[in-house]
């Protein structure tokens, strides 16, 4: 569900992805972040969805679900607060890879593609800053699958 609430500075501050960022582009943010709430085993997003937005997690925890095949979800990670989900919407177009479900009541905020357009136009500076962290986030759960993926390997031998 969606709020009407504007975050304020601060509390765009407290979200890891923009707390090195200076008020200006804080405030910038702040006109574009929306607030949206949901109940325990609600999905925010499934798998096989256009990616539109990225969120931040910023209270609460989910999971990250992915199809097996079978039509049957696997559980691949939890998430909890503070966590951003749905980063590869700014890197590259096309289709959600996971579902993400609430396991508590979760506060998100959402990030939307329209909105990094325009940041992208305004603001090059903060479009390239977002990009990176974005970019950082995939590289460094990248290498968790990989050191999970060994782990596995090595375990059945």
């Amino acid at each position: 569900m969606r709020s009407q609430r504007e975050l304020s500075i601060d509390e765009i501050a407290s979200i890891p992805f923009f707390n090195d960022l200076p008020d200006e582009y804080l405030e910038i943010l702040s006109k574009m972040l929306e607030v949206y709430y949901y109940e325990k085993n609600r999905y925010i997003f499934k798998e096989g969805e256009i990616q539109d937005s990225m969120f931040f997690i910023i209270a609460g925890s989910v999971i990250v679900l992915k199809n097996n095949g079978n039509n049957h979800p696997e559980q691949l990670a939890q998430l909890d607060a503070p966590q951003v989900i749905g980063e590869m919407a700014l890197i590259s177009p096309g289709t959600r890879s996971a579902s993400i479900m609430s396991i508590s009541p979760v506060t998100i905020v959402r990030f939307s593609c329209a909105s990094f357009e325009k940041i992208i136009k305004m603001k090059p500076i903060l479009a390239v800053n977002m990009l990176r962290k974005a970019g950082e986030t995939v590289s460094n759960r990248l290498r968790k699958t990989n050191i999970a993926y060994i782990k596995a390997v090595n375990d059945k031998h």
